[in-house]
């Protein structure tokens, strides 16, 4: 059975992740589909091993799922498509114990991983920006006058792009005042998409695919939070 719950939610996850990126949206049959699965399975689990501790962690799990992600969706933390996913998690898997863990809620632990494995993109762009500068890339002709520390910010931010197309999910961030040009560091969640040629821009990367990620990287590491709260 729990090879069969864990199968599902990687399916759910990795084409709702998929549809995500390329439009930026998913369909809610998605969520509702795969909420009665959810269901279905964890109804049938508890009449043939029922236990009062399994039922009671299960409406803890996805109580505290639905708690979170609403919560951090009603801030802006992130969109609506994040928040159906944590729920529909829950509700697919409300237990799991992994290799290492904190607590027994996947969907939780999904959350919490994902966050993790984001600081490797500006690792990536910081990275990826000194090669070329060592290459003798000039990535900051016309801004020259920018002070250093914001060269180095935007050097973890993004990349200068050769050219950026409509429909590709690109942030700004540079901007021209009288034909000067300088750095717009502003990644608000209501930030528009932009295109162009040779320009600063910061990729927008959905959540969703992060957690995708910090799903997968549960059943293979473990809940990364362990690492630093050991017990």
């Amino acid at each position: 059975m729990l090879l069969l719950k864990l199968t599902t939610c990687f399916i759910m996850l990795s084409y709702a992740s998929f549809s995500d990126w390329k439009a930026r949206e998913v369909d809610d049959k998605l969520w509702i589909l795969f909420s009665f699965i959810g269901i279905t399975l964890n109804a049938v689990e508890l009449y043939f091993y029922y236990n009062s501790q399994l039922l009671m962690l299960v409406i803890i799990s996805i109580s505290l799922s639905s708690i979170i992600s609403f919560t951090l969706y009603y801030l802006g933390f992130f969109g609506g498509a994040d928040m159906k996913a944590l729920l529909v998690i829950s509700l697919i898997i409300p237990v799991y114990y992994p290799s290492r863990y904190l607590h027994p809620f996947i969907s939780l632990t999904s959350l919490t991983n994902g966050a993790f494995l984001t600081l490797s993109i500006p690792v990536i762009f910081f990275t990826l920006n000194m090669v070329r500068l060592i290459l003798g890339k000039d990535i900051f002709l016309g801004f020259e006058n920018e002070k250093l520390w914001k060269k180095i910010l935007v050097c973890f931010l993004g990349y200068r792009a050769r050219k950026v197309e409509k429909g590709q999910f690109f942030m700004n961030l540079e901007k021209s005042i009288n034909g000067k040009k300088g750095f717009h560091i502003s990644l608000l969640k209501d930030e528009e998409f932009t295109s162009g040629q040779d320009i600063w821009v910061t990729p927008g990367i959905p959540l969703l695919i992060f957690i995708t990620l910090g799903f997968v990287s549960t059943l293979i590491f473990g809940d990364f939070l362990a690492l630093f709260f050991p017990y």
